[in-house]
């Protein structure tokens, strides 16, 4: 397994889709890039064709924010085939996701959930490192997360659980410096106290961004510019460390390409002016010289100790909880409709943030959870949103996010149900043609993410017999597939763009079928006839050509032309390697 982590890098940003025409037209002078992992291990098409470009004139990161590694539930396999999968295909210098947990039971809550800091969730979190980096053979490194509630059974502060984990797994540190600042204002500690706990030689990566003040919190919103603050804790970093690769993050309300490029030119100015000094770094278990919602109380132990002897921050609280009670009672309390029931029981385990109960805090969770899911069905339901209104669409998406709870890591997926979902909604006599629509616009997504299998080369076919030819089976491109509705789907999905007013649609009496297909990187929707659409639902569904062209011809007034359909779609590249298997085969 690869151990070394590339520490000098220079400064870079975060690769994100407002930014590709710029980067791809004109190279912008940029020292690296950090790509979404999930962004593009789970998409085949432009990201995929884009984030290969970029790597082939910059060094590249792939930062990743589902691998869930401190969930009791067992590592998702097959997203660890898909992250391999990408680690081969782009070569990143790094590579490196979260210390927290997203989901728990199959049920993904696609946010950075705090992990308690016990020994139990250390011995955890170090296991499922090492699966990782063995499996993708590769050092990780793990970043310290934003947190807005802490748990009274933690035995260490925050900078010790990170360390131990790092020293203990054999990952690296990706640290977070606005994390820090966040936190330290949040939970009550000294910022600079943290780096100075921090073992140098564990450090592989800078983090640096903006973030919100509310209701007397910080949040880790990435939504602006980098503050002084933390300005001057990046450069007594860059003192204790050195030149570590650093990194601008800006996820939100994300500015034009200048702006951003002049923030991490403001990084490299400093990242080049500071020298490492002879700064001390406090040893990890050297006493602190503050006063924290994290460490005060705490009757320091052992980390070899048995999870159940750990001991409490106060007399009165309960310590007997576990990691997998606490994950299944933060899951319950963070879903739509949460249950009321595990707020109470995990509140007493839940330290006071800024003299606000911990139990309020779940809120913010709970809160962040909808609004992620109502983004990304925004995202992908753009036509549905269009015809309901705003007001409707955040109302339908918290309906939905009752019923249906995410099992996907890929926030992406989480709307995979809305069609169904649709047809027994409030909206479904009003608007019954929204069903439809919304499993056109899935489609089209699915199609524009989709990976391209091998193309199909035609010429064989020249040289076979009627019998051979009524005999095939044809494989099409996984981005392929057919909308049949009675209502015009398509027109309604054209129109939305436009003012809501100008909305001019006959609804009655025109059905579509539609044809999705990706050409390159573009998605294609064609309105089609009837007859095309049986003989592509049967040949998508693997039955022989001459069978679906029999049922098609005894349905048929007149000859359909079978010639020019395959000639459009072999021109289009609708189908795929394989394409010749024969019946008999």
């Amino acid at each position: 397994m690869t151990t070394a982590v590339k520490r000098q890098l220079g400064c870079g940003v975060g690769l994100r889709a407002q930014h590709y025409e710029r980067i791809l037209s004109e190279w912008p002078t940029m020292d690296w890039f950090e790509a979404i992992s999930e962004n593009y291990m789970d998409s085949g098409g432009r990201p995929l064709k884009v984030l290969e470009a970029v790597r082939a004139h910059y060094p590249l990161a792939l930062h990743g924010v589902s691998l869930s590694i401190g969930s009791k539930d067992e590592l998702d396999r097959n997203y660890l085939k898909r992250l391999k999968a990408l680690v081969e295909r782009v070569e990143p210098a790094i590579v490196s996701d979260h210390l927290c947990w997203s989901g728990v039971e199959g049920e993904s809550l696609h946010d950075l959930l705090p992990l308690p800091f016990t020994e139990e969730a250390i011995r955890l979190v170090a296991d499922h490192v090492g699966e990782v980096q063995d499996f993708i053979g590769r050092r990780i490194l793990l970043e310290n997360v934003s947190t807005y509630l802490t748990y009274k059974h933690s035995v260490l502060p925050e900078w010790e659980f990170l360390t131990e984990v790092a020293k203990r797994s054999g990952c690296g540190i990706l640290l977070d410096l606005n994390n820090i600042y966040v936190n330290a204002f949040n939970h009550e500690f000294n910022a600079r106290e943290y780096l100075r706990h921090i073992p140098g030689e564990l450090v592989g990566q800078f983090h640096l961004a903006g973030h919100t003040k509310k209701d007397g919190f910080l949040f880790d919103t990435h939504s602006s510019s980098v503050i002084d603050p933390v300005w001057e804790l990046y450069r007594e970093a860059l003192k204790l460390y050195g030149p570590v690769s650093t990194l601008v993050e800006w996820d939100a309300e994300i500015p034009e390409w200048p702006v951003l490029a002049e923030e991490a030119a403001k990084a490299r100015v400093v990242y080049s002016s500071i020298r490492r000094g002879p700064a001390t770094r406090l040893r990890p278990r050297e006493s602190l010289s503050v006063t924290s919602n994290i460490t005060r109380g705490f009757v320091r132990q052992r980390l070899d100790a048995p999870c159940e002897s750990l001991p409490s921050s106060s007399a009165a609280a309960p310590i007997n909880i576990s990691l997998i009670e606490v994950q299944r009672l933060m899951k319950s309390s963070i879903q739509p409709n949460g249950d009321e029931e595990a707020v109470t029981r995990l509140a007493p385990f839940l330290n006071s943030q800024r003299g606000v109960p911990g139990k309020e805090r779940i809120s913010t969770y709970a809160s962040g959870y909808l609004a992620r899911i109502t983004e990304a069905l925004e995202e992908i339901y753009e036509a549905v949103k269009f015809v309901l209104g705003k007001e409707a669409f955040t109302q339908l998406a918290e309906t939905y996010a009752s019923h249906y709870h995410s099992h996907d890591y890929n926030l992406s997926l989480a709307g995979r149900h809305l069609p169904e979902h649709l047809t027994h909604s409030s909206f479904a006599e009003k608007l019954p043609f929204l069903s439809d629509l919304a499993k056109l616009e899935w489609q089209i997504s699915q199609s524009f993410h989709a990976f391209e299998a091998p193309p199909f080369d035609p010429s064989p076919l020249a040289g076979l017999s009627a019998e051979e030819l009524e005999s095939l089976r044809f494989s099409f491109q996984p981005s392929v597939s057919v909308v049949s509705s009675r209502w015009p789907v398509l027109d309604i999905w054209k129109a939305r763009k436009n003012p809501i007013k100008e909305l001019n649609v006959d609804l009655i009496g025109h059905p579509q079928d539609v044809l999705v297909f990706r050409k390159s990187t573009e998605v294609h929707c064609e309105s089609i006839p009837t007859q095309q659409t049986q003989l592509l639902q049967g040949l998508l569904a693997g039955h022989a050509l001459g069978e679906v062209c029999e049922k098609l011809t005894e349905s048929a007034e007149e000859a359909p032309p079978l010639s020019d359909w395959f000639s459009g779609w072999a021109a289009n590249g609708l189908f795929s390697k394989g394409s010749r298997e024969l019946l008999t085969k």
